[in-house]
């Protein structure tokens, strides 16, 4: 494990450190958190606080159930296979996974899929966490989208199912597991220690890295209640695109500061012009029903920021993604070669993690970044 020497905070985040701290040692909001930051190839801050559900000190390379926070890692794997000519954006699930053909989604586009028009939006995260693994399938494959859904036009967030659907579309083209080639190709294409971010555990990897997890708490309830099933090997070795990853904040932001270099043309994991294309929102600012708010989203990415609570300090090239219950968020600023994540070990509601914590904590980010000039 890293010691805490390893940790870096430049001067004007030390306020911000501090006030993470005392809220850990509160525990009202959370009770360990992991902060980073990078700018262009300057670690400007990388520091963890606070104790695990175990009460050992929470480090920097601890590791953390992301949820949605590294959908774009798989997104990321799918566009691969795009750059290398073995998939397009036009290709029709039921084309590309046989086991699709003479579903209702068989018509539906690589592309429709990654910027969550494909209709695949009604089963929800907690429906597929609480049915058995081997039933999950057969659910998404029974809940099509309302009647009067348009196609390509009509958008809301899937949570779920259209990364089931892109995991499978990887083992199909790539002939392996979906975590191998996304960690292959995407984790160690950006220079990420695997140990730092886990696509998916397998028993031999749970047992080497499986005592660095920590649980997170869910704070919505009448008191704390770790959710243990994430240092399982039940859960964290399961079959699970959609938020089966496991990571450090340093990790994440290693792979947004990649993405930044592809953006620049240094084509580490993808060509800049097939990014660019990713990470600009695709249409117009929509009600989405899944997140209940207006929300826009380029392929597999959030975009634009504002329309997901990062507040107006980031630009509007700017593009991430957020996790469960605003426990985590990962991003990266081009007008600033920023790249920035934070993970709280806490879910809150809706309310307070996200138009509350995430809106102010960006901004504090951001005032310390102003400083560093």
């Amino acid at each position: 494990m890293e010691d805490i020497a390893t940790q870096v905070v430049s001067e004007p985040f030390g306020e911000l450190v501090d006030r993470v701290g005392r809220e850990a040692d509160e525990g009202f909001f959370h009770t360990a958190a992991q902060l980073c930051v990078r700018v262009g190839d300057d670690t400007v801050l990388d520091v963890a606080v606070g104790r695990t559900h175990l009460h050992e000190p929470f480090r920097t390379d601890t590791l953390s159930a992301l949820y949605c926070t590294a959908k774009p890692v798989v997104a990321v794997a799918v566009l691969a296979l795009v750059a290398d000519d073995e998939l397009s954006l036009e290709d029709q699930l039921g084309h590309v996974v046989p086991a699709l053909a003479g579903t209702w989604m068989a018509e539906r586009t690589i592309e429709q899929v990654l910027g969550h028009t494909a209709g695949v939006h009604t089963m929800n995260t907690v429906l597929a966490r609480i049915l058995p693994e081997s039933f999950r399938e057969g659910f998404l494959h029974a809940m099509e989208p309302p009647p009067a859904w348009r196609f390509g036009i009509d958008r809301s967030y899937a949570e779920f199912g259209g990364w089931f659907l892109l995991g499978q579309v990887i083992e199909e083209i790539a002939e392996r597991p979906y975590a191998e080639f996304v960690s292959e190709r995407v984790v160690e294409g950006y220079g990420i220690d695997p140990a730092q971010l886990v696509v998916r555990f397998d028993a031999h990897t749970f047992d080497t890295f499986g005592d660095r997890i920590s649980a997170t708490y869910d704070l919505t309830l009448h008191q704390p209640v770790p959710l243990l099933a994430e240092a399982g090997p039940e859960t964290a070795c399961e079959w699970n695109p959609a938020f089966g990853s496991y990571g450090t904040m340093k990790a994440m932001v290693g792979f947004y500061s990649g993405l930044l270099e592809d953006l620049a043309g240094a084509e580490r994991v993808l060509p800049a012009g097939l990014l660019a294309e990713a990470v600009r929102p695709r249409l117009p600012l929509t009600f989405d029903t899944t997140l209940d708010r207006e929300a826009g989203f380029g392929l597999g990415f959030m975009a634009p920021l504002s329309s997901h609570y990062f507040g107006e300090r980031p630009s509007d090239s700017a593009f991430g993604h957020a996790g469960q219950g605003g426990t985590s968020f990962a991003m990266a600023d081009p007008e600033r070669q920023a790249a920035i994540g934070v993970l709280f070990n806490s879910g809150l509601d809706a309310d307070t993690a996200l138009s509350f914590r995430r809106v102010n904590l960006v901004d504090a980010i951001y005032r310390a970044l102003d400083e560093l000039g």
